[in-house]
């Protein structure tokens, strides 16, 4: 009863879906469906009626089709769906308001696993559509109008085809033929046959060629520069002092080896006369006062920086990042933090300002 083309095998009247099977959810059509219909005549069906939560027990994407519709389905109530007039239909017209309620993708694997490949609808919940689609399920919007004459067609005869046609987005059912809309990429990737990851991997020269090109931005401790930190070009070190590195690679040496405990080398990074504020306590003037307090005074034990993001001017650079750790006492510490670096022409910190926004004490 149903044909999906290109090249993909046409079903049988002795095929129809099988609400216990489990088997995984079919690839991404492409191209174009054509099926027989089931008219849906029931308005603001919501996720939790498509497939309910007992049924949602895994995340393998088998094994949902016997919940679709289940309680509709229960007790011979005589839903649509069971009619044997609708057997091996592919197609859902459906009235409006289909799939809202949860964000269950569930819904979309059930669906497809039933052997359902479009659904035909006034409006659909908006992250139910954008499931369907991320699936290769045609989730597509129509007029109630439209729907209606699909209604009556399929009501005069249960053979009544509909044909989804992605290249020209269009669908043909009962001698009309209605345009629909649909995002430029989602269309070429299912034209292409492809799921999110295949339609990513398109472009994997194009990704690797921006990556080579991008100046790293390091947001984890692991990723902090090695212990070796580059020297900055046509600088020199003077005696006593750190070798000076590149401001946004001085910054992840800083809160590397803060998370370390080095904090000699931690001050090295200062300029002797740097002055660091921090917020409700006196200003730390001088390396040797930094790299005091942090020996002696801090009152955090251990824990990780994690930068987010790095933003380098003229002479300043600007920090966004969360540290997670803990304080003396035993207690968990967490908290964002916005910092802002002023260095002069070695290279070196001469200015450190510090914001917090702490989650807990």
């Amino acid at each position: 009863m149903t044909s999906t083309t290109p090249a993909a095998p046409a079903a049988t009247a002795d095929a129809a879906p099988d609400p216990g099977a489990r088997t995984p959810a079919p690839p991404p059509p492409a191209g174009a469906h054509t099926g027989t219909a089931v008219p849906l005549r029931v308005r603001d069906v919501d996720t939790d009626q498509i497939i309910p939560a007992r049924f949602c027990t895994n995340t393998e994407r088998t094994g949902f089709a016997e919940g679709l519709f289940a309680d509709w389905r229960a007790a011979g109530s005589g839903c649509v769906l069971d009619d044997p007039r609708h057997h091996g239909a592919s197609v859902i017209v459906a009235a409006e308001n289909f799939g809202t309620g949860s964000s269950r993708e569930a819904a979309v694997w059930a669906l497809a696993q039933s052997g359902v490949r479009a659904v035909l609808s006034p409006r659909f919940g908006d992250i139910f559509r954008a499931n369907a689609w991320l699936n290769g399920l045609y989730a597509v919007t129509v007029p109630q109008s439209f729907v209606d004459a699909v209604w009556r067609a399929v009501d005069d005869d249960p053979a009544t085809e509909v044909r989804v046609d992605l290249a020209d987005l269009t669908v043909t059912a009962a001698g009309l033929v209605q345009p629909f809309a649909l995002d430029a990429d989602t269309q070429i990737r299912l034209l292409r046959g492809q799921d999110a990851i295949g339609a990513t991997l398109h472009h994997e020269d194009d990704v690797r060629t921006y990556e080579a090109r991008r100046a790293p931005t390091p947001t984890t401790t692991a990723r902090f520069p090695a212990a070796k930190d580059r020297p900055l070009a046509g600088r020199t070190r003077r005696a006593g002092q750190e070798a000076t590195m590149p401001p946004e690679d001085s910054v992840h040496a800083l809160y590397r080896r803060i998370d370390e405990g080095d904090f000699t080398g931690f001050a090295a990074l200062f300029h002797e006369d740097a002055v660091y504020h921090r917020p409700g306590s006196p200003a730390l003037v001088g390396r040797d006062a930094i790299e005091a307090y942090y020996r002696d005074e801090r009152t955090v034990a251990d824990g990780t920086h994690t930068l987010s993001r790095v933003l380098l001017s003229d002479g300043a650079l600007a920090v966004d990042g969360s540290f997670s750790g803990h304080l003396t006492d035993g207690r968990e510490q967490a908290h964002r933090f916005a910092e802002i670096y002023e260095f002069g022409p070695d290279g070196l910190f001469t200015r450190r300002d510090s914001f917090l926004f702490v989650l807990n004490f």
